[in-house]
């Protein structure tokens, strides 16, 4: 009996190690190399969906400056002229840092204001919406939460 436990314990041991490593070798492969100089990345033009667009001729504008080697994480800027209304779907949880304009926000049965300096999150599988008066510039970082977390959050939302 006591050595079955070693060697079941042993072997689960081994397997996560050979997991641990082969998710670290496709890591450090796709990671992005460490900058030599720092590039630019310009905003280009931002499609998003015209059922969206609730008042105004909003112009989009976006790039992404890192992607995880998983696809997981995502991070970029983005900005929008207006003035303008939309509604925002969330496919993955998403982080913003205000860097210019100022957003007002109607999310989950709640309006708050974002400006200059300010961050806020939003989970995925909701939708927001934003009115940009004028402009507004942010930083975001999408990140995909497992299954687990999107049922744990239906479970939790009952």
């Amino acid at each position: 009996m006591k050595r079955t436990l070693v060697a079941a314990l042993t072997g689960a041991c081994l397997t996560v190690l050979a997991v641990t490593a082969a998710d670290s070798i496709r890591y450090h492969h796709g990671a992005p190399p460490p900058s030599e100089r720092a590039v630019e990345r310009p905003l280009g033009e931002f499609k998003v969906d015209p059922s969206w667009i609730l008042s105004g001729s909003p112009v989009f504008r976006g790039a992404e400056t890192v992607r995880s080697p998983d696809g997981k994480m995502v991070s970029g800027l983005w900005a929008c002229d207006g003035p303008t209304s939309f509604v925002w779907h969330f496919s993955h949880d998403e982080t913003v840092h205000l860097l210019e304009g100022h957003v007002e926000v109607e999310y989950q049965g709640r309006k708050f204001t974002i400006t200059p300096g300010d961050t806020a999150s939003f989970h995925a599988g909701t939708k927001a919406v934003w009115h940009v008066p004028k402009h507004a510039k942010k930083a975001y970082t999408l990140h995909q939460p497992s299954w687990m977390v999107r049922a744990w959050r239906k479970l939790t939302r009952m």
